[in-house]
């Protein structure tokens, strides 16, 4: 069974550290995470199809490569927009990063090979950004469309994944 340290080595390992950096353009992220997605979605469903796993471990390995990829392009978000806005900080001069909460089937370890994820987004009051940029709440904000856009954009390659922001108490309905 695979571990998030493993799918995260695993996409460092291959292109995943090049489009990764910085230097690299939000397409080239896009194309590299889609393709490592792609990769271990069919690594996971030879394995549940040949019935050499359970349905728990898949559910499980679904969840972590979710996990990980909403990593990678959280790490990504980031990088690119120190390089224009610098990082928001708190009084003590520590890092203030966004913080990204999995809810639903994500959240629940019980993601499947159809799911959307649930997100939410929370970052800290007080944050302060470089004079001379953007706001804390509209830095976070930006941060916060980047790490979308990187997952749910239509590409060539399709999507990473469906991206859902509005938090619902009782689904659907609610």
């Amino acid at each position: 069974a695979a571990t998030s340290e493993w799918l995260a080595a695993d996409f460092a390992a291959g292109k995943g550290s090049i489009a990764a950096t910085a230097a690299a353009d939000d397409a080239t992220f896009m194309d590299t995470i889609r393709r490592f997605r792609r990769r271990q979605l069919v690594r996971i469903a030879w394995r549940d199809l040949a019935s050499l796993t359970d349905v728990e471990t898949v559910l499980r390995e679904l969840t972590l490569l979710a996990d990980v990829c909403i990593a990678a392009a959280s790490g990504y978000a980031t990088r690119s927009l120190r390089e224009r806005h610098g990082v928001p900080r708190g009084q003590d001069g520590s890092e203030l990063g966004l913080m990204v909460l999995g809810m639903g089937k994500l959240g629940g370890g019980e993601l499947n090979f159809s799911s959307d994820v649930d997100l939410v987004f929370l970052y800290p009051d007080g944050a302060q950004v470089q004079a001379g940029t953007v706001e804390a709440e509209t830095y976070y904000q930006r941060l916060a469309q980047l790490l979308i856009r990187l997952l749910d954009q239509r590409t060539d390659d399709g999507f990473a994944y469906r991206v859902d922001t509005r938090l619902r108490p009782f689904g659907a309905s609610g």
